[in-house]
């Protein structure tokens, strides 16, 4: 028997079995039966390269348990990434699409301008205000980490978001 023979049988076999399984994880029919032709498809494309296993259908549960509960994190944070776009801006579900693409690509243009900017601090002014803004640590926090006094960092901190200003007036 060949390999496409074997896959298949094993594909039969297990198929019933592993999606009743999956909808015990999720009671959603589609994206079970989605994800269990995926992790078919996977397994076909990578069999060469796969370890030899005893246990097959346990393996494949797990397999296809950590695909479904990954695909509904990325669903859970699809959501909410959605949910705070409409409501910190609920007026770009009414804007027109040429008003929409122009405010699109206005907050491209500050952000690559942003980091042009960035690109002229001082490697320190840099680091600080990662630190600072990224890492939200305090300027105490920043002393301790960068060895300087917490006034240096201040100042440094100050004196880069005053270059930063003046260079992203549009």
């Amino acid at each position: 028997m060949g390999e496409k023979d074997a896959f298949l049988n094993l594909y039969k076999g297990l198929y019933r079995g592993l999606a009743g399984f999956g909808l015990r994880v999720y009671g959603d029919a589609e994206m079970v039966t989605d994800t269990l032709n995926q992790v078919f498809l996977e397994l076909w494309e990578k069999h060469d390269k796969l370890p030899r296993v005893e246990q097959v259908e346990a393996y494949l549960r797990t397999i296809l348990k950590r695909k479904i509960l990954k695909r509904i994190a990325h669903e859970a944070r699809l959501n909410k990434a959605i949910s705070v776009i409409v409501t910190e801006d609920e007026a770009l579900l009414e804007m027109p699409y040429e008003e929409l693409i122009v405010k699109i690509q206005s907050d491209e243009l500050v952000k690559s301008s942003l980091l042009a900017a960035l690109e002229k601090l001082t490697p320190q002014q840099r680091k600080l205000i990662q630190l600072r803004f990224y890492d939200g640590l305090s300027y105490e926090d920043l002393a301790k980490r960068t060895q300087l006094t917490v006034r240096t960092a201040y100042n440094t901190i100050y004196s880069a978001l005053k270059f930063l200003r003046t260079q992203l007036k549009f």
